[in-house]
């Protein structure tokens, strides 16, 4: 279960459009549990009529709005602190109004490919899960070394760098729709997050603000929202502090990339672990 992130805003004073963003979602959820609300049958994208009329005008209106719908709280709330994780800090790095760009874009490419290769043509599609899995892939090449707070099993806090989070849920995602039967009926849209965090890895370079480096390096100390964290966590990449009395061998850096390889593997083999408890 993703918590945090360890990363300050350095250029924005308040990420506006992701707050905007988990407020629309909100919204369009509150709207959709209202008494007799349609609301669901006239933004929801319906696969089986986009194969039918693919780009057809009618349909722009569906694939603009199943993001601001979900199927439930949990479904709500899984993809609004998502969303507040990666978000604004991607918001950071491309200002405003090209973060938006990027998150219509990915969840329209999300949709669009869903479309084609999901579910039963004849089950909706709703939720924010396309659009998010661009601004992850946005999140991955501009920051891989940031640290993020997990909790595994629900119940150990953990800090892993972002590379090895976003990286091994996107192969899951990849693994689950390779292995979907097209028209297979299934509960996530793995197509759609495929297409969304392809789109996202895409366009961050494009989108960035001028100055803004790709990939990185992490903080040389945590923020203070995750400071007190990293004393109750197990962390799976600590920074080096290379000692200034002692130089450096080549020893030293292979028993450094074999602890690294070490932790990789304990966060893989945790990660599954806490899919199946």
């Amino acid at each position: 279960m993703l918590l945090a992130d360890d990363l300050p805003l350095s250029r924005l004073r308040h990420a506006w459009v992701t707050w905007g963003l988990m407020a629309a979602c909100l919204l369009g959820f509150l709207v959709q549990l209202a008494p007799g609300s349609t609301l669901e049958q006239q933004l929801a994208l319906w696969p089986g009529q986009w194969r039918a009329n693919p780009g057809s005008p009618a349909q722009w209106p569906h694939l603009l709005g199943y993001m601001f719908l979900h199927g439930g709280w949990l479904h709500l709330g899984g993809n609004l602190l998502v969303l507040f994780v990666f978000g604004d800090n991607v918001e950071d790095a491309l200002g405003h109004g090209r973060f938006l760009l990027l998150y219509l874009l990915a969840g329209l490419a999300g949709g669009a490919l869903h479309a084609l290769l999901g579910t039963d043509p004849e089950v909706p599609l709703v939720g924010a899960s396309g659009a998010i899995a661009g601004l992850m892939a946005a999140y991955l090449l501009l920051y891989p070394r940031a640290k993020l707070f997990l909790l595994a099993f629900a119940r150990v806090p953990v800090l892993v760098p972002a590379s090895w989070f976003v990286a091994a849920w996107f192969g899951m995602n990849l693994l689950q729709a390779l292995h979907s039967a097209p028209g297979g009926e299934q509960d996530v849209a793995w197509w759609a997050h495929i297409g969304g965090f392809v789109t996202g890895l895409a366009l961050v370079g494009p989108l960035r603000q001028p100055g803004v480096a790709l990939f990185q390096p992490a903080l040389a100390s945590p923020s203070p929202r995750l400071g007190w964290l990293r004393r109750v966590s197990f962390d799976f990449a600590p920074e080096m502090r290379p000692d200034a009395n002692r130089a450096d061998t080549g020893d030293d850096a292979a028993d450094g990339r074999l602890a690294a390889l070490g932790k990789a593997a304990l966060f893989v083999l945790l990660l599954f672990l806490s899919a199946w408890f």
